[in-house]
């Protein structure tokens, strides 16, 4: 894995010291510094748009965020290769806070790397697309039951819609254009 997939573990690597930093060093102060604050991307701190994506507050958020990264980077990354696959990452997980900071309300505190998963699983499906494997009923039928699992998670209560949307597009669209 650690071969294969280097910017998967390190991603989940980050994610994990950042919220031990969080969590059990008392260093709260990392979610106010470093959270997608709509306000404060206003005003100039747009390192808060990518910061997102390494901030995880409970433990579960963390746990099913770096769970989900494993299971789509240990077979994205090998396959579209290491650049591409942190291209889409990376733009997801911006993509996600670009929808929250132009369509969410403006003192909305938004964490998690999740736009970034939506955006991987985006391209995802473009693949499985490409490669003719949604004529496969079997095939066909989990990507509608992952699909539908991750809108009912969307809907819930302090859950980012738009990051989670704004990130899959972004993958869809990356995914047409690299895969």
């Amino acid at each position: 894995m650690l071969y294969q997939s280097p910017i998967t573990v390190l991603f989940i690597g980050i994610c994990v010291i950042v919220w031990f930093l969080i969590n059990m060093n008392g260093r709260e102060d990392l979610v106010q510094k470093y959270a997608l604050i709509p306000w404060y991307v206003r005003q100039g701190q747009w390192y808060r748009i990518f910061t997102v994506g390494l901030i995880h507050i409970q433990i579960y958020h963390l746990v099913m965020n770096m769970y989900s990264l494993y299971n789509l980077g240990s077979f994205l990354e090998p396959f579209l290769g290491h650049f591409k696959f942190l291209v889409i990452l990376v733009l997801s997980i911006i993509g996600g806070s670009l929808m929250v900071i132009y369509f969410g309300k403006r003192e909305t505190t938004t964490v998690g790397i999740s736009g970034g998963l939506y955006g991987l699983l985006g391209a995802y499906i473009i693949l499985l697309w490409r490669a003719g494997l949604f004529t496969v009923p079997s095939i066909r039928y989990s990507i509608i039951q992952v699909l539908v699992v991750n809108a009912l998670i969307s809907l819930m209560p302090n859950v980012s819609l738009l990051g989670h949307l704004g990130g899959m597009l972004v993958g869809l669209l990356l995914g047409f254009l690299l895969i």
